[in-house]
């Protein structure tokens, strides 16, 4: 069986199956994000529109990834810092990013990956 993450997996990517979904957290250019791969034939991959705009997806900052059947989202929005081992997170100018920033950990992540994918568990064809 082919990694579904192969095409977008870094050296920092971490594995993880939840609720029997394929699921994968890595360190981005500035912040950790969280993927998923959604069940063949899953409801949300019939949406008619981009599935980033799905109305039943929560996810923090909504989904900002998808290819095939791998979505996916990043914690690199207002209100979110950079974390400290990206390898952009210290280059450049600063950017404004609000007041108090939070810095997703590697746990904080995983938990919202898990959230992503007790969602799709959830969703069936009507």
């Amino acid at each position: 069986m082919t990694n579904p993450f192969d095409c977008i997996a870094n050296d920092t990517a971490r594995y993880f199956t939840h609720q029997g979904i394929n699921c994968m957290t890595q360190m981005g250019p500035f912040t950790i994000n969280g993927y998923i791969e959604l069940p063949e034939n899953h409801p949300w991959l019939d949406f008619p529109d981009m599935i980033e705009v799905h109305p039943d997806i929560e996810v923090h900052g909504g989904i900002t990834y998808h290819e095939g059947r791998v979505i996916g989202f990043d914690t690199n929005h207002l209100g979110d810092g950079h974390h400290p081992e990206a390898p952009l997170a210290n280059m450049g100018a600063p950017v404004f990013r609000g007041g108090n920033l939070h810095t997703w950990t590697w746990a904080e992540v995983e938990e919202e990956t898990r959230k992503l994918a007790d969602q799709a568990k959830d969703t069936h064809h009507d």
